[in-house]
């Protein structure tokens, strides 16, 4: 296909359309009248020899080839207008914001850290922070929706860049009266505890099991929940037991909760930052990563381990 061909305006429509999933949202988006949209929508069509929306009762829905084509076009359009942006960057603007995706493991142990750090270092920018689960984060940082996403997230394609925050391991918690407490549980007797797994993310197995797996074990779960904020108050009131991370342990009164090793080898796992390759090089972007790695490394003070390094 030759790129001459090919207005840059009608991938601006395309990119509003998968966004907003409608032809009147996405020309208000645009600023454009509907018939104008529809016209630019129809010229795209015809180039690509694909519907790419097919109309539905829950809007437009993209055909498999618009889907197939999304995340490279949004990420090139970001691209474009990372370039075309003034490169400079003052912590003091009030109109810099960024947005950051936080799992719950990182909004206990570093996002009150961080806030509290901007809030000295640059108390006129704005974090947005949004939990997402870590199947959605690629999309989500193609298209910038997310500027940063901060927890345990193995796996991403190779076309995003992380670092390395934090190092944290496993712990098993229960009550402060539990039959069990007072003493480091055994391997059997973990596995024949009544366990309650949080499981965040929509994964049909959680980290900790798979963990488990690898060793070749298997524990009881006896129930199952998606809010790691659930967790305490269940594990108060009954004879489960929970997973939880050493470096959140902190936030638990110690006079109402027991804490005991895992007596599996190898539970330990490591939280980073993870960007899309074309935010490296902006300052503003640089400035976010710098501000993450100063609190990582105050973290790492706190607690006594070892944190990023410098630079």
């Amino acid at each position: 296909m030759n790129l001459a061909n090919i207005d840059l305006k009608l991938l601006v429509v395309f990119d509003a359309m998968m966004v907003e999933g409608s032809v009147s949202r996405a020309a208000e988006r645009l600023g454009m009248s509907q018939p104008a949209l529809s016209n630019a929508l129809n010229r795209l069509r015809l180039l690509l020899n694909d519907r790419l929306f097919l109309r539905t009762a829950d809007g437009m829905r993209p055909t498999p080839r618009a889907r197939e084509i999304a995340g490279p076009i949004q990420s090139a359009m970001r691209q474009i207008e990372d370039v075309l942006e003034p490169s400079a960057f003052e912590p003091g603007d009030p109109d810099w914001t960024f947005s950051l995706a936080f799992s719950d493991h990182a909004s206990v142990v570093l996002l009150p850290l961080l806030i509290e750090h901007i809030a000295r270092a640059a108390p006129r920018v704005t974090l947005k922070i949004h939990s997402r689960p870590n199947e959605e984060l690629p999309p989500l940082l193609d298209s910038s929706e997310i500027d940063l996403a901060v927890g345990v997230i193995p796996d991403l394609p190779r076309r995003f860049k992380h670092m390395t925050l934090f190092e944290d391991q496993y712990l098993c918690m229960m009550r402060r009266d539990h039959p069990l407490a007072g003493r480091p549980i055994t391997l059997e007797e973990f596995l024949s505890a009544d366990q309650l797994s949080v499981k965040p993310g929509i994964s049909e197995v959680s980290r900790a099991d798979r963990f488990l797996a690898r060793a070749g074990l298997k524990r009881r779960v006896a129930t199952t929940v998606h809010q790691f904020l659930a967790a305490p108050a269940i594990v108060s009131r009954s004879d489960l037991i929970v997973l939880v991370f050493e470096k959140m342990s902190r936030i638990f009164d110690p006079s109402r909760f027991y804490f005991s090793p895992v007596p599996v080898p190898n539970m330990q796992v490591s939280a980073t930052a993870v960007w899309s390759d074309v935010h490296t090089d902006l300052p503003a972007h640089r400035w976010l990563r710098r501000q993450l790695a100063i609190t990582a490394r105050q973290l790492a003070e706190e607690t006594g381990t070892e944190g990023p390094p410098e630079g």
